[in-house]
């Protein structure tokens, strides 16, 4: 099987699989039943090769393997695509995360992307036996997917966090290292970074709950766009609060490095005065 591409067969009724990609695959995919196809790669050749096998529009392939893209919502008739960018690990820079690409039809749909996606491998782990997965139409599995690319941008907002904190007992220490200003600096920009990433794809979360999505049948209702909408606003909230704790950082340093001028200013003052006694 082409480790690139995997299909997985979600039956409520029988058992959750791993299948080959082929001709008639989605005649086999029933109320009860999920299918997922994962493409790790933006190879055009085998892109056309899975639109080929699923009827798909070719124009699709053009918006896939594009350079450059916008985060919007498209509308194919009986399918939707749309794109996200994946939350960057720690040493990466915000601006080289991962695209994620959805096709969503009724009973399928497609992922791709260029390179692992953590959160992928992490809804597949957690499945450690039968699932009722196959029951849920590919909206709501696409939801549910979209959730755990959120909860990415969490879980690096929380290790910001961790190291502001760290950041702050160190100024409390030793205020007067030229080094704090500059990591300051650095966790700024990348929480900059981070919001305007997050920001960007504002129109794909809310575009999911516009009345002429919603309105198509197997596609996202009402509760599940509202759901993701209120989980999205709530992430850039949580950047926003971390870039707040950013700027209370170089407020402690500047006051720090105030407090302790003074007191140097007080001692000169002092001696100053000895001195100029004795000198009387």
């Amino acid at each position: 099987m082409n480790d690139a591409l995997r299909a997985y067969f979600y039956d409520a009724e029988g058992q959750d699989r791993e299948v080959p990609l082929e001709p008639g695959l989605l005649d086999q995919v029933g109320d009860t039943a999920l299918l997922w196809v994962d493409i790790e790669a933006r190879n055009a050749e085998q892109l056309r090769e899975v639109f080929r096998t699923l009827a798909l529009d070719r124009r699709l392939i053009s918006a896939i393997t594009a350079s450059r893209y916008e985060f919007r919502v498209e509308n194919y008739g009986d399918y939707r695509y749309f794109a996200v960018c994946v939350a960057p690990l720690p040493e990466q820079e915000s601006e080289s995360s991962t695209r994620l690409d959805f096709v969503v039809g009724a009973n399928w749909l497609v992922t791709v992307r260029h390179g692992p996606v953590g959160f992928l491998q992490g809804f597949r782990d957690q499945d450690k036996g039968e699932t009722r997965t196959g029951a849920l139409g590919a909206a709501a599995f696409a939801a549910s997917l979209l959730d755990w690319h959120l909860e990415g941008y969490f879980s690096l907002v929380a290790q910001i966090e961790s190291a502001i904190d760290e950041l702050d007992d160190r100024i409390l220490a030793a205020p007067s290292s030229e080094a704090l200003l500059g990591e300051i600096l650095k966790i700024r920009r990348r929480v900059s970074s981070l919001r305007r990433l997050l920001a960007d794809q504002r129109p794909v979360f809310y575009g999911l709950g516009r009345p002429d999505v919603v309105a198509e049948a197997d596609h996202f209702d009402d509760d599940s766009a509202a759901r993701l909408v209120a989980r999205y606003e709530r992430a850039l909230d949580e950047i926003e609060r971390a870039r707040e704790l950013v700027l209370g950082s170089f407020d402690l340093l500047t006051s720090r490095v105030g407090q302790l001028t003074n007191e140097l200013v007080k001692a000169l003052t002092f001696f100053t005065v000895i001195i100029g006694t004795a000198a009387a």
